[in-house]
């Protein structure tokens, strides 16, 4: 029952605020642009936003002055929290940007949540060439996945596959790569290359680390490629391929590498205020334990999500994984800004033959100009 009132009282307030999207004003002062040009629902990206940042933050239109530096923050909230957790997790994270000519500087830097360290969290030099319709990003950047998996989530779980390890190996689809990414448009098609030498260890709002027991690093460069195509207006298609080597040290073990390789396929409908995205991967690594042992894993997701205005959405995830063993979840969520800079979401995880949780979480941006 409380799920439901709790939804329900999303929908109502939804309706009756219809409050437009505004977000930090970092790009929006830079171009007199309002917020919600880039933004939906804050921090997600509508498509103008998502092409503005594939330019490398930069528009072929004067600048202004700006605010430097802006900082996001997020209360999260459970309402049966696990032994040892809180019920409450505040978490804030800093994020600048500075242009110096055609390059752009960003940074994501988190300041610790639930026990856990601050530290960089994405720090990357992107620049754009216009002629070729290429971007280049050098540092700390997440990969070019079909969602977002630390920046603009559009609620509180990972997606899917996206955080599994496999074995020992610790290195999971939304840790952000140390190394360089090239985008290009090729026509309607859109290809990403990347090539890393390291990964950031933590999550966005940093969170507490877990202990493993081993200690991880690449073996070998990973290299990485991703693909998305039109096919209609309405349907994108998409297909990603990435391999690598991890050199793995268990506690009181001898060290051993495993060769892995990730490849996943996407496809995303959208009709009207709808949206229908799934996507599959499939694993495959050679010595995942130490000992040998071929391990093959699978995961994804499918997610349907329905726009109540431009600026709130109601949506349901069905997440399944076996890396090997099998886990399901549902993920029921509705997210809409309370205030320009605001955003509430509520959402409930049912794991498949277990009992669900309820949370939810305030995201604020700061700080808010007056003509923002």
């Amino acid at each position: 029952m409380r799920i439901a009132a709790a939804f329900a009282l999303v929908a109502a307030l939804t309706l009756a605020l219809r409050v437009p999207a505004r977000a930090i004003p970092l790009f929006a002062q830079r171009y007199q642009l309002q917020c919600s040009a880039c933004h939906s629902v804050l921090p997600e990206l509508n498509s103008f936003g998502n092409s503005f940042r594939a330019r490398g933050y930069q528009l072929p239109i004067p600048k202004h002055g700006t605010t430097g530096v802006a900082m996001r923050y997020q209360l999260e909230w459970e309402a049966d929290p696990a032994a040892g957790t809180r019920r409450f997790s505040p978490g804030g994270v800093l994020l600048s940007n500075a242009d110096i000519g055609a390059v752009s500087a960003f940074i994501h830097y988190n300041l610790g949540a639930g026990g856990g360290p601050a530290g960089l969290f994405l720090g990357y030099l992107a620049t754009y060439n216009a002629h070729t319709q290429s971007l280049y990003r050098l540092g700390l950047f997440e990969l070019p996945l079909a969602q977002s998996p630390g920046q603009r989530l559009d609620d509180l779980a990972s997606y899917g596959y996206y955080g599994a390890h496999v074995g020992l190996n610790d290195l999971s689809l939304s840790s952000p790569r140390w190394g360089l990414q090239a985008e290009r448009a090729i026509g309607s098609v859109t290809a990403d290359f990347t090539v890393d030498f390291g990964e950031f260890k933590g999550s966005a709002y940093g969170g507490k680390p877990v202990p493993t027991g081993e200690t991880t690093a690449a073996n070998s460069p990973e290299f990485g490629m991703f693909l998305r195509a039109p096919l209609t207006s309405n349907l994108q298609v998409g297909g990603d391929f990435i391999t690598g080597s991890r050199r793995i040290v268990p506690a009181g073990r001898n060290t051993f590498s495993d060769a892995y390789q990730r490849e996943g396929v996407l496809a995303k409908i959208t009709v009207r205020n709808v949206e229908l995205q799934a996507e599959q991967w499939w694993g495959s690594d050679q010595n995942a334990d130490g000992f040998g042992t071929r391990t093959g894993s699978t995961g994804g997701y499918a997610r349907l999500k329905y726009y109540i205005t431009p600026h709130a959405y109601l949506g349901v995830r069905y997440d399944a994984q076996a890396v090997p063993f099998i886990s399901r979840d549902v993920v029921y969520y509705a997210a809409f800004h309370i205030l320009p800079h605001a955003r509430l979401l509520i959402q409930q995880v049912q794991p498949v033959g277990a009992s669900g949780h309820l949370g939810a979480a305030l995201t604020v941006g700061f700080p808010w100009p007056p003509n923002l």
